[in-house]
């Protein structure tokens, strides 16, 4: 009982990341007041690892979250036996639309992403482990759908836009603008 509990609570807490959560870096304006984006943009997440914007994606807006040991969302993973140092969420938007969304988790060890992989992999996430990253995308699409979802139940957020769903995400998972 205890173990399909902590599987669900994992769950959730995967579904609610994967729709969204980031910080506007999009700071600097051009001639005709729309926001600039930096398409250079990239996070040194470890020694050997970088993100760096998806090449193929379309976008004008980017909402970047981190979180360290700290943070809910990887305190709660602690509680139930995975380890994880840093978590970083990274959603896109193309003319406020959702775009995409990246979750990346940094952990101790290529053992310890091992272990949270196989719990994601077990409840039917799409992950991927490159050492001891590991992360899941979602197309803008689908993010689309979980927006429009969280925005309908009326609880989650109070309207239907990718702003709305940052900061839902911000909050509830104990989440920084990077």
């Amino acid at each position: 009982m205890r173990n399909k509990l902590i599987a669900i609570l994992m769950c959730v807490v995967l579904g609610i990341m994967m729709a969204g959560c980031g910080s506007d870096d999009s700071d600097s304006k051009s001639e005709d007041n729309a926001p600039e984006i930096d398409k250079d943009f990239s996070i040194a997440m470890t020694d050997n690892y970088t993100f760096t914007d998806p090449e193929d994606l379309d976008f004008d807006q980017r909402y970047v979250l981190v979180g360290d040991e700290s943070c809910k969302l990887l305190s709660d993973m602690k509680n139930f036996g995975y380890t994880a140092t840093n978590v970083y969420q990274i959603v896109y938007a193309k003319d406020g639309v959702a775009a995409g969304e990246y979750d990346y988790f940094v952990t101790p060890d290529e053992a310890s992403a091992t272990e949270l992989a196989e719990f994601y992999s077990s409840q039917g996430q799409n992950v991927t482990q490159e050492g001891n990253i590991l992360y899941a995308s979602v197309d803008g699409d689908t993010l689309q759908a979980n927006i429009t979802l969280y925005a309908s139940s009326g609880n989650s957020m109070s309207e239907e836009t990718v702003e709305a769903y940052v900061e839902m995400m911000k909050n509830f998972n104990g989440l920084m603008d990077y």
